[in-house]
């Protein structure tokens, strides 16, 4: 089968190539002549970038010529962008640090906020991106546990960031379980184990609090981490639930710079209830490339990131392992009240007394098979330290053997896993 010929796109400076690509299709660009950069890191020219179930933005500040091989669903060029505005939050953010760093204080601790599908994600990546290329370590910390920018949906996570963040893999894949030598991520992970906070709001407050006493503790270790600060991308909740969980960050991280994306009454608000606290609130307006995604499109995305942890990317290819485990080797354990019996399935006059973060046993059945389990780093069943402990990585149920009282699971890594505690939630996925 021969190749499409490929499509050449000229951008004059400033401007901006949004394409979208299907799951099931593949699709390459190349940066001819000019520099360009998706999302803060820059294109290398003569380079053949593959993309497959994504939405991009090239951005050219100088101009430049594409080529594109494949079908896109949607391609065209932008003159209006606000890539201006957010250069200069940029510029804003690294005199701080540069003052930081002459006086030996702390840099900018920032937080995203604004409603699903506005671009936090896209602009942590060119915040981050852009202090990566002045020599800074930043520190990228992830509270959106529908999708699972670093690893697992379901998490959440803090990253310290060393190298550029890849073009075609974003912030990478399988890093949690199977880090290769010198990668640059090594994400630290609590396991929630729900898309929303609204599902067990006290669980995700407290991991929230665990996550960034981490974070505050690697901040005071670490001076290059210190001085180039945190960047906190938040889920799309702006309810009372979101405003409680905003405020609680704020508090947690030390959060001193707030950046509303896309929302003018969430912006006032933040101005309102922070203008005595010295918290600056910075307003900036989302890209008209952000574009709304269904549930369709989340799922895909969400099983799209399962895969990679398993079977890794066309880059770094994985052969996970299948490993059968005995139900008495391991404990399975679930959080809250999701995973008991209805109130209606109580006995007369009796309530519920187990609380949203009480820990229960889920005995292995058939409704375990294509879960995905968190591996806890726990070594006891200690309340509510087990709670508290971050993952060593994640296994998927592939087989269940009733009648011999054992699991078949799949692994990124060779030999035994590591660890008896693991974490039930409501992740399913159905291995291709």
């Amino acid at each position: 089968m021969t190749l499409p010929e490929p499509k050449e796109w000229l951008l004059d400076e400033e401007n901006e190539l949004r394409i979208e690509i299907d799951f099931d299709t593949k699709v390459k660009l190349r940066l001819v002549t000019g520099t360009a950069e998706i999302f803060g890191t820059e294109l290398g020219q003569n380079v053949d970038y593959e993309f497959s179930g994504r939405k991009i933005a090239v951005f050219t500040w100088h101009g430049c010529k594409i080529l594109i091989t494949g079908t896109c669903s949607v391609e065209y060029i932008a003159n209006e962008t606000p890539m201006l505005s957010y250069l200069n939050t940029h510029i804003a953010l690294e005199q701080r640090r540069v003052l930081a760093t002459q006086n030996n204080k702390a840099g900018p601790r920032i937080m995203i906020v604004g409603p699903n599908d506005v671009g936090k994600t896209s602009l942590s990546k060119m915040l981050l991106s852009y202090a990566l290329r002045q020599s800074r370590q930043p520190i990228y910390v992830d509270l959106d546990c529908s999708e699972g920018s670093i690893t697992m949906p379901g998490c959440l996570t803090a990253t310290p960031l060393t190298e550029m963040i890849d073009v075609e893999e974003g912030f990478g894949s399988s890093a949690t379980s199977a880090p290769t030598a010198g990668s640059a991520v090594m994400p630290l992970a609590y396991y929630f184990g729900f898309p929303s906070p609204k599902d067990n709001s006290k669980l995700y407050s407290l991991l929230l609090s665990r996550l960034a006493q981490s974070v505050n503790r690697r901040l005071e270790e670490d001076e290059a981490a210190r001085t180039s600060g945190i960047v906190i991308d938040t889920n799309g909740l702006i309810d009372a639930t979101g405003y409680e969980i905003i405020a609680q960050c704020i508090k947690a991280f030390s959060v001193d710079v707030i950046i509303v994306l896309g929302h003018e009454r969430l912006y006032a608000d933040m101005t309102r209830l922070h203008q005595k606290s010295g918290v600056a609130v910075i307003k900036l307006a989302k890209s008209g490339g952000v574009v709304e995604r269904d549930t369709a499109f989340r799922r895909q995305t969400q099983n799209q990131k399962i895969r990679e942890y398993f079977y890794g990317t066309s880059k770094s290819e994985l052969a996970p392992y299948s490993t059968m485990i005995n139900f008495h080797d391991i404990e399975i354990l679930r959080v809250g009240e999701g995973s008991l019996a209805p109130s209606s399935a109580l006995p007369i006059g009796e309530d519920r007394k187990v609380s949203e973060t009480h820990v229960v046993n889920v005995e292995p059945s058939e409704n375990l098979l294509h879960s995905v389990l968190a591996v806890s780093n726990a070594d006891k069943r200690v309340e509510p330290d087990i709670l508290e402990t971050n993952l060593a990585g994640f296994i998927y149920v592939s087989e269940i053997h009733d009648a011999r009282k054992k699991l078949t699971v799949l692994s990124p890594c060779p030999g035994r896993i590591p660890k008896k505690f693991w974490w039930l939630g409501s992740l399913k996925w159905a291995e291709d």
